[in-house]
């Protein structure tokens, strides 16, 4: 049932650390379009505190808060009730504050999705043939989007094997793995390559692997967006893969969460892309 606006909505991230944090900038990008009475903070909180934290700034009346690391698992569990995405991710990103509930969503399958169909606009899942590395949290959202829309065919290669078979037994029995030492054989013939770990992340030791062995016309996806060109993009660039960082992923997992607490829906737009990357240019 649709909520009046109101009046004045303050919402916000919470984690630890936060000043790296973009989704400040995003919010308020969207607030100042929407010429909003309301204001989007990043929070520090500290692991033993979340608890305390969340509702606390509920009874304060915030309207919701998006969650990072290190407490997307924790805010599943404190949540009172949570969305089908985040039942099958195991993680909340997002809550929502209504009716004196505490609701956790996770909407990184909604973002990959859309960033994938934003770049892409002619993506058929059916016809990929899909190899992702990682088996993290950010593995299990990119998962649930190939497994949801039927792609052909879902490869997953992670350092910890035993990992990668966790998801498998949660996910699909389809899901074929690879140890990390057989990435050409895992390569071999995909034609959409995903990376979901943090290699590549500013701060983190580089990809690795080639990305040599892929069909002709496939595509790159990293999550990573800082920096802008990870080390993955350059190993797609050298096979002539069309590759995209997380950049998009990251506004549009913004987008639920600023719809359901302020009751507009956000426009991605060139000014807000050119924003964000200006924010990292300059850093």
């Amino acid at each position: 049932m649709p909520v009046n606006k109101p009046d004045i909505g303050i919402s916000g991230v919470i984690g630890d650390p936060i000043l790296h944090s973009k989704s400040p900038k995003i919010h308020n990008f969207w607030i100042k379009k929407n010429k909003l009475d309301c204001y989007y903070i990043p929070i520090k909180v500290t692991k033993g505190e979340i608890e305390k934290k969340i509702r606390y700034l509920k009874e304060l009346g915030f309207l919701g808060l998006n969650v990072t690391v290190p407490h997307k698992t924790d805010a599943f569990y404190l949540s009172d009730r949570v969305t089908n995405e985040a039942k099958k991710i195991g993680a909340v990103n997002t809550l929502y504050f209504e009716d004196d509930l505490i609701i956790g969503d996770n909407t990184d399958t909604f973002g990959f999705k859309n960033s994938i169909l934003r770049n892409f606009p002619f993506y058929n899942f059916k016809k990929e043939k899909v190899l992702i590395y990682g088996a993290g949290g950010a593995a299990r959202a990119v998962l649930s989007v190939f497994i949801n829309e039927e792609a052909s065919e879902i490869r997953l290669i992670n350092r910890n094997y035993e990992r990668a078979m966790e998801l498998k037994e949660a996910f699909s029995d389809k899901i074929i793995l690879f140890e990390w030492k057989n990435n050409l054989e895992a390569l071999e013939g995909v034609s959409t390559v995903v990376n979901t770990t943090s290699l590549g992340n500013l701060g983190h030791e580089p990809f690795p692997h080639s990305l040599k062995g892929t069909n002709k016309n496939a595509i790159g996806i990293d999550l990573v967006y800082n920096p802008l060109e990870t080390s993955f993009m350059k190993k797609a660039k050298k096979e002539k893969i069309n590759c995209i960082n997380g950049l998009d992923m990251l506004v549009y997992q913004a987008m639920p969460g600023f719809r359901r607490w302020f009751k507009k829906k956000p426009v991605y737009s060139k000014e807000l892309r050119e924003l964000l990357m200006h924010s990292f240019l300059r850093r």
